[in-house]
């Protein structure tokens, strides 16, 4: 796509500047258009190519989350978010509620089962709507599981001597959930909240090996390092990521994807990691899946202990 498609008729955009104001003689309804032109040539080579998706698919822009207008622009979230800010805008659904007005449409709250009456839920609207934006993750998520690579990961495991889990910040909750429900399933899962430790473990892995790493961006370098640690050892690697052409993406040799929506650019570090949970699930019924009664018999020690101390105290 041509970088100079903001030129076609901005000729024709007369303006001008009054207390930092732009006023402009053509329709306000296309304020938004304008402002991303005049804000063109401060944008980076990747915020260009966002605003130039913008402008040549205007009438689908109203129907896409910004993880699916990042996915079709072919940039990322994060890039989205400061083109936004170049042109004046503190988010993406702020930029939305704009195109929404020249389209007539409303904001509408999904439709949820939630009690209290509509004006309520109004003023609730972003924690109803979080709730949406988390279906719709697990939604897409699933409809780009690669079944067959979860069956030959799921093979593996399963004779695997050792499983390796990294994860850091946010991210670090699946790796330590994953990790605790392989042991309970009998499998001799490791999980490292030390960085260093990571990079230790991952160094002594071996081809009958499997190291997991987690990370929505796929650019958390701990993550990453542990993982080329691992691929240099001969174990499998296993990238779980909100982006497949991500650097963490390039060291695995299976890739799963577990998208997110990043609101504006601060709310990333506080972002829904709903869908790394939703994979865990995925994972671990696909391993009770492949061989129940021996897991079902993994399971029972596992929680043998627990139910004896139970026990004696109920008595």
């Amino acid at each position: 796509m041509k970088n100079n498609i903001w030129k076609k008729d901005f000729s024709m955009v007369e303006y001008k500047k009054t207390e930092q104001k732009y006023d402009f003689y053509r329709s306000m309804d296309d304020m938004w258009k304008d402002l991303i032109k005049l804000s063109y040539q401060e944008m980076t080579r990747t915020q260009k190519q966002a605003a130039d998706y913008i402008l040549a698919n205007e009438n689908e822009i109203p129907n896409l989350t910004i993880r699916t207008f990042a996915v079709s622009a072919g940039v990322g979230q994060p890039t989205i978010l400061r083109m936004l800010q170049k042109c004046g805008y503190a988010s993406w659904s702020v930029f939305l509620k704009e195109i929404w007005k020249e389209h007539g449409r409303e904001e509408t709250l999904i439709s949820i089962p939630i009690d209290g009456n509509e004006k309520y839920k109004s003023r609730h609207r972003a924690v109803i709507q979080s709730i949406g934006d988390d279906i719709h993750l697990i939604s897409e998520m699933i409809g780009q599981l690669d079944l067959y690579q979860l069956d030959e990961l799921v093979r593996k495991i399963k004779h695997a001597k050792i499983i390796d889990i990294y994860g850091t910040d946010n991210s670090a909750n699946a790796a330590t959930e994953l990790a605790g429900r392989l042991l309970h399933l009998g499998l001799t899962s490791r999980n490292y909240s030390d960085l260093f430790f990571q990079k230790i473990s991952a160094g002594h892995l071996g081809k009958k090996d499997v190291a997991i790493g987690f990370s929505i961006s796929g650019e958390t370098t701990a993550v990453i390092q542990a993982l080329q640690f691992a691929k240099n050892s001969g174990a499998l690697t296993v990238a779980i990521t909100g982006d497949k052409e991500s650097a963490l993406a390039n060291e695995a040799d299976m890739v799963f994807l577990t998208p997110t929506i990043y609101h504006n650019e601060a709310s990333k570090w506080i972002a829904s990691r709903i869908t790394q949970m939703a994979y865990v699930d995925a994972l671990c019924a696909a391993i009770m899946n492949s061989d129940t009664h021996r897991f079902q018999e993994e399971l029972k020690k596992s929680t043998k202990g627990f139910e004896e101390d139970v026990s004696k105290k109920a008595r």
